[in-house]
């Protein structure tokens, strides 16, 4: 089946930058490169391996961004070689597979009689980011699946990027947060579309949240917009607060719910400022919701503190 080559376009992360730049020599490079996030991103990878991955991966998709893949690869090098005596195995993987990502979105401006061996060489520092890795971090193996997916079929990748999605999917619980399944399910979908299983494409694609194949970006974010329920700053989730008792409900519109369970257990009191009935309502009564999640908690039907029927959320106006 014929596959088109289509590399790895932009990849925009969802996290608010925090701190201000500050020196000379940072305020003269601002001025040259136009992109005070990449700069700052560079001065704070630059200071030494972060001890959050997610600012070595900001930094990642400040270059891809660009435009700036290049620029990226040498970067991300450099602070290997210097960092490189006291890096872990698995600190080494993450610049890995962040290089890895970058060779390929750059592969497009690679002369072609050489870009064979371009992509030869990314598919071996992502299988090496994955082995130093020990195949357990989420973003390494999410950006092999990635990567792999839009391989043209030469490089007989497509079992190897079902496998990396795969396992994204049964291990979702080690991703940064639900945002990164997007891409996931859309490159499934992709996949089982080339080998003609429309069925299965068009669920996984439901799944991404997409509405049709073609896109030419590919978001990580933790926000999202939705047609029906407008716009959402994280995935939906439930945190136990308080073992038992206290719960928080985000990923429903604007807000986070807080939910309390009443001393005897048969009543869950709902706290928020302000939002809708209807998400309200959804929030409560849906297989997620924060009652199934209470109820899976206890764990049994004649527990005395099984929560009574779901009543109508009520709106109390402000004192």
């Amino acid at each position: 089946m014929k596959s088109s080559v289509r590399w790895l376009p932009a990849l925009l992360l969802g996290s608010a930058l925090v701190g201000s730049m500050d020196g000379r020599a940072d305020e003269d490079s601002l001025t040259t490169s136009g992109r005070p996030e990449l700069e700052y991103f560079k001065a704070v990878n630059r200071a030494g391996p972060p001890r959050d991955p997610e600012l070595l991966f900001l930094l990642m998709a400040q270059y891809a961004n660009a435009n700036k893949h290049r620029e990226g690869i040498e970067f991300f090098s450099s602070l290997l070689k210097d960092f490189e005596p006291r890096l872990s195995d698995r600190q080494r993987s993450l610049y890995l597979a962040a290089i890895g990502l970058l060779r390929a979105g750059y592969a497009g401006e690679v002369a072609f009689w050489k870009r064979i061996g371009w992509v030869k060489d990314t598919i071996a520092t992502l299988e090496e980011a994955k082995r130093l890795s020990g195949g357990e971090i989420f973003p390494v193996r999410w950006i092999s699946g990635v990567v792999y997916a839009q391989l043209p079929a030469f490089f007989n990748q497509r079992d190897a990027a079902l496998a990396e999605l795969t396992w994204c999917l049964e291990n979702a619980d080690k991703a940064p947060h639900g945002g990164w399944l997007r891409e996931v399910y859309y490159q499934l979908a992709s996949l089982h579309r080339l080998d003609g299983d429309t069925a299965q494409a068009r669920e996984y694609l439901r799944l991404s949240g997409y509405p049709h194949f073609g896109k030419s970006v590919t978001f990580t974010t933790a926000f999202a917009e939705d047609l029906a329920a407008g716009h959402t700053f994280s995935p939906k989730r439930i945190a136990e607060i308080v073992p038992g008792k206290v719960y928080a409900l985000s990923g429903y519109e604007f807000t986070e719910y807080y939910f309390v369970v009443s001393d005897d257990g048969r009543e869950l009191i709902g706290i928020d400022a302000g939002t809708r009935a209807d998400s309200a309502r959804y929030g409560l009564r849906s297989p997620s919701g924060i009652r199934s999640r209470i109820a899976r908690a206890n764990n049994r039907s004649d527990n005395p503190r099984a929560l009574g029927p779901c009543r109508r959320p009520q709106v109390f106006p402000e004192p």
